[in-house]
């Protein structure tokens, strides 16, 4: 079935399935659009001062603020196209190479974490040498990545076959080694940092199962619904709904984690003064 429908005068008229994408776009991407406004705000009400001139922090605010802009793109395109159906703004591919790099700060994110697990002093040099060089290679080899699938894409956009550029985001080995190389570099840090935390108190082990969840679990299983789509030839579309809702999420799963982390951090030395100060009492 044609995707538009020729009307007696010649003009071509657009129909339900060159819009119901856009529709469903403009739902999720303005669903979390909403969800990160209560999210900032929490991530600003639940912090001190001192804790916003940290590297987590930052890396955080930079994660939300992408994750802003990206959805603005996409409720932007999907409005212009709900409006303007037969001349759609082709910016899926901009907003795929936003996800992208924005999936490498949230990765960055947790190594900083990663680091504030296994910090140098305690671990000495050669441990933490040995603990950070996968993660910190796999994340320059993302970049170089990244940087050549720039290069092959912006080439492409701007020459004589531009409209082939799906079929080279698709069909080029940048993608998948992108995809890949962030599976096991989220994997790599999540189960070091949980592994560290989960080697102290029991009493973590609601926060740690949440952490996983969030840090681990949910972009894995995203990631190879990612690679499953791409090679059974689902199509930019679903690709696009993908990667977005596993950004968002991993988004979402990240900022979610530092709260958690400081709320217990927090608690315990709010414990911890407390117990100073019974002991005071009781020597007196």
């Amino acid at each position: 079935m044609s995707d538009n429908v020729t009307s007696s005068a010649g003009l071509v008229l657009p129909t339900n399935a060159m819009i119901l994408p856009s529709v469903n776009s403009l739902m999720v991407s303005h669903t979390f659009l909403s969800l990160l406004i209560p999210l900032t705000t929490w991530l600003f009400y639940l912090s001190t001062p001192e804790n916003r001139r940290r590297p987590v922090f930052l890396l955080n605010l930079g994660a939300i603020v992408f994750a802003f802009v990206i959805c603005i793109l996409v409720d932007a395109s999907a409005i212009h196209t709900i409006l303007h159906p037969l001349r759609p703004w082709h910016l899926h591919l901009v907003i795929q190479f936003i996800a992208v790099w924005q999936s490498i700060l949230v990765d960055l994110t947790l190594l900083v974490r990663l680091i504030s697990v296994y910090p140098p002093q305690q671990v000495g040099p050669i441990r933490f040498a040995l603990l950070t060089s996968i993660p910190v290679l796999l994340k320059l080899a993302r970049t170089v990545n990244l940087l050549l699938f720039t290069k092959v894409m912006v080439d492409t956009l701007y020459g004589p076959n531009a409209a082939m550029a799906d079929v080279v985001f698709i069909s080029k080995p940048y993608i998948k080694i992108e995809w890949g190389t962030q599976m096991m570099d989220n994997t790599y840090v999540s189960l070091a940092s949980l592994w560290k935390i989960g080697a102290t108190i029991a009493q973590r082990m609601r926060t740690i199962f949440r952490i996983a969840l969030t840090n681990f679990v949910i972009p894995t299983v995203f990631s190879i619904a990612q690679f499953v789509s791409l090679y059974h030839g689902a199509g930019m579309t679903v690709l696009n709904q993908l990667v977005f809702i596993n950004m968002m999420l991993s988004t979402f799963g990240v900022v979610l984690a530092t709260i958690w982390a400081s709320s217990i951090t927090r608690q315990e030395g709010q414990t911890g003064v407390g117990r100073a100060g019974v002991m005071g009492q009781h020597s007196r």
